[in-house]
């Protein structure tokens, strides 16, 4: 039982040495001047239904995919060269075709 219990506590401390890990990973990279290198083309896969077959009985019948496929999503990432953080956007800025991060 005892073992059991010193499982749960060791768990629980890991759990705050990680929230505390976290919180200062934010901080830092709130407070980072960042240093983005130019976007990258980074799609992102999505599973998209690639066929239907009506399944149910009488009034009460509704499609069902038979099968997915991979799809590409356009995405943009960029990665600060000083703090690591990672960015995505699915926009573009439509008179320079960049990706738009929002800032």
């Amino acid at each position: 039982m005892s073992g059991t219990i010193n499982k749960i506590q060791e768990r629980d401390e890991l759990k705050r040495q990680l929230e505390s890990l976290d919180n200062q990973i934010v901080n830092e990279q709130k407070n980072c001047s960042h240093d983005f290198p130019p976007a990258k083309y980074d799609p992102e896969i999505e599973r998209v239904p690639s066929g239907y077959k009506m399944e149910g009985h009488g009034s009460d019948v509704y499609p069902v995919a038979t099968g997915y496929m991979d799809k590409d999503k356009p995405r943009w990432s960029r990665t600060c060269k000083k703090c690591g953080k990672t960015e995505y956007t699915y926009t573009q800025k439509p008179t320079e075709y960049k990706p738009d991060f929002g800032k």
